[in-house]
């Protein structure tokens, strides 16, 4: 676990601000880092988001469904992902206080249709955000894989809450390709719950940068 905290990144001229993330600019930068600064984090999250689309079309198929059967599917994958929600969002919270984080807190955005966990003035490393950022999506579609596999009768619909939870999970991914793409820099994140604002900061060995 990092030992650093929010004063210590303040008061050295080493860390220097990468990017300063409003939440209600939330959705415009987990599309940038998703939809146009690409990487192999995102092209896999593309690749095995079509991969569950084939085999939810497949069992479809197999089925016989008939369409309306296949909205009517659809529709209850949606309302089950948004179930799960919470369940997402305390899996990132628990990771959080696994590394320390004591005061954790959760918001939405209708506006945005985005819910997001952060973990208030508490400093992370790459590493750390790393597990924050994947184990929702490791944890929840292992367990909806697994369903899907042992559960025939209600497969197709498994595949579908996991198509769907898969599509929610972009933004953690777009998280975790920014990472990737500051990779030859040491990243440290914390988030400020009363401005409602996150920071990246980088750490420079030697001269810190623009000095």
């Amino acid at each position: 676990m990092t030992n650093l905290s929010v004063a210590d990144i303040k008061a050295h001229t080493q860390y220097q601000l990468l990017d300063e993330l409003g939440h209600k600019d939330l959705a415009p930068f987990c599309a940038k880092f998703y939809w146009h600064q690409r990487s192999w984090v995102t092209w896999a999250h593309y690749a095995f988001s079509v991969v569950i689309w084939v085999f939810w079309i497949e069992v479809g198929i197999q089925q016989k469904l008939a369409f309306s059967a296949w909205i009517k599917n659809f529709g209850y994958s949606v309302i089950c992902f948004v179930d799960l929600v919470p369940i997402h969002e305390a899996l990132h919270g628990a990771v959080y206080k696994v590394f320390g984080a004591s005061d954790v807190r959760y918001n939405i955005s209708l506006r945005q249709f985005y819910a997001y966990a952060i973990a208030h003035h508490f400093v992370a490393d790459r590493r750390e955000f790393t597990w924050v950022a994947l184990t929702p999506f490791v944890v929840i579609n292992s367990l909806l894989i697994l369903a899907a596999a042992f559960w025939s009768p209600a497969q197709f619909f498994l595949l579908g809450v996991l198509l769907v939870h898969t599509a929610g999970t972009s933004g953690d991914f777009a998280m975790l390709n920014y990472l990737w793409l500051n990779r030859h820099q040491e990243v440290f994140t914390y988030d400020d719950a009363i401005s409602h604002t996150s920071y990246f900061y980088a750490r420079y060995k030697g001269q810190p940068k623009d000095s």
